[in-house]
């Protein structure tokens, strides 16, 4: 395992007893977070979950509460915790699992990790950039229309949620007709995408208009906006992804990573650092990946032979849909050696449970879908 021992720039999140900060890791004596606070008099500890309705994944929240103000919250996510064979493995029967992770980033898991495998292994992508910046753009999409959907869903607005259930399924058969799988898989190889774009343009221009007319609705409701403006409202430095540009921070890996290259890309960000606010961003971002996939020109695939069977180590960092996802590789003879996952549902977590202390039970789902957490990609442990 290669390791650094200082320190550098902005942390972006941990997996098991490593610090990942922007592109290097530091490796820590292990810290205990703690447990929730004990309760007060007059409070009582509140359990929801593992299983519940309203919850996508197996979660658990252990509230402190008087009664209807939520004083404290811990999120345990440890029941979906997995065990994932990939020690050993050659890169693609490691490939397999990685974009398996989670089907709704599939693109943005394998991108990465076929970064950091190049990067270990000294392979230029040149030829790949494009078409990978529009796979995961398409993945932004999807995955902001899905946060915009579970918000409307809170807010009991059935209209406008099957109207963005539509448009989630739209975009998912624009995606399978590009890369012949809605969740990506089998589409990314080393330096090559299998991909057709032949109607995308099109199509894609289709769920612009959709959507714009589903989020002017939105904006003109006073009674969404209510239940949004001044909900939980969290401002730390320490943020990541859409969280971070909605509290004014101009975190983004499409401007500063060394492992994708975006030619033109310009950041969005709002001050309130409140639900509204993360809505407006992701909102934002539904539009401006439309307009990088409409202006984006790709390279003919050129299908060139690679010597896998060498070693080395090497990193690579994304802005995926929630923020920074960044891989870290230890390749020996061909196998994977190490590897460290750091996804950025670990920083969203921390930034949850902050941004639910003071609030109501019934900001409770509003705040929670405004982070996109998946703990299916916090809870992976590489074997």
């Amino acid at each position: 395992m290669q390791s650094f021992n200082k320190k550098n720039g902005r942390y972006i999140g941990r997996y098991k007893n490593y610090d990942a900060y922007l592109n290097k890791i530091v490796k820590l004596s292990g810290e205990n977070e703690g447990d929730i606070n004990e309760k007060l008099p007059g409070e009582m500890v509140f359990n929801y979950g593992p299983s519940a309705g309203g919850l996508e994944e197996s979660v658990n929240f252990k509230i402190i509460t008087p009664g209807e103000k939520i004083n404290s919250v811990r999120v345990d996510s440890s029941f979906k915790r997995r065990n994932i064979k990939i020690l050993n493995n050659n890169i693609y029967d490691a490939l397999l699992k990685i974009e398996r992770i989670n089907g709704y980033h599939s693109a943005s898991n394998s991108i990465c990790f076929l970064l950091a495998v190049e990067n270990a292994l000294n392979i230029e992508n040149n030829e790949s950039n494009n078409k990978r910046v529009i796979e995961i753009e398409l993945e932004r999409i999807r995955s902001n229309l899905h946060i915009v959907k579970g918000l409307t869903e809170s807010a009991g607005f059935s209209v406008p949620e099957k109207q963005l259930s539509y448009l989630i399924e739209e975009v998912s058969r624009i995606i399978s007709e590009a890369f012949k799988h809605r969740y990506f898989f089998g589409a990314n190889y080393i330096n090559n995408v299998r991909c057709n774009f032949n109607n995308l343009n099109e199509n894609i221009l289709k769920i612009k208009k959709e959507f714009l007319s589903i989020y002017e609705d939105l904006l003109a409701s006073k009674i969404f906006m209510d239940r949004l403006q001044e909900n939980g409202t969290v401002k730390d430095i320490n943020s990541t992804g859409p969280a971070a540009r909605a509290s004014g921070y101009n975190y983004d890996a499409r401007l500063d990573s060394r492992s994708l290259f975006y030619e033109s890309y310009k950041i969005f960000t709002m001050n309130s650092g409140d639900v509204f606010s993360r809505f407006m961003v992701r909102s934002d971002e539904i539009f401006s990946s439309i307009e990088l996939i409409e202006n984006i020109k790709v390279k003919e695939n050129i299908n060139k032979d690679y010597d896998l069977n060498k070693s080395g180590s090497g990193n690579a960092r994304i802005e995926s849909p929630q923020g920074d996802l960044f891989y870290h590789l230890d390749i020996k003879d061909g196998k994977i050696n190490d590897i460290i996952m750091v996804s950025p549902s670990y920083i969203n977590i921390k930034l949850f449970e902050k941004a639910m202390r003071g609030n109501i039970f019934t900001d409770f789902f509003f705040v929670w879908e405004s982070f996109g957490i998946w703990i299916s990609e916090k809870e992976v442990n590489f074997i």
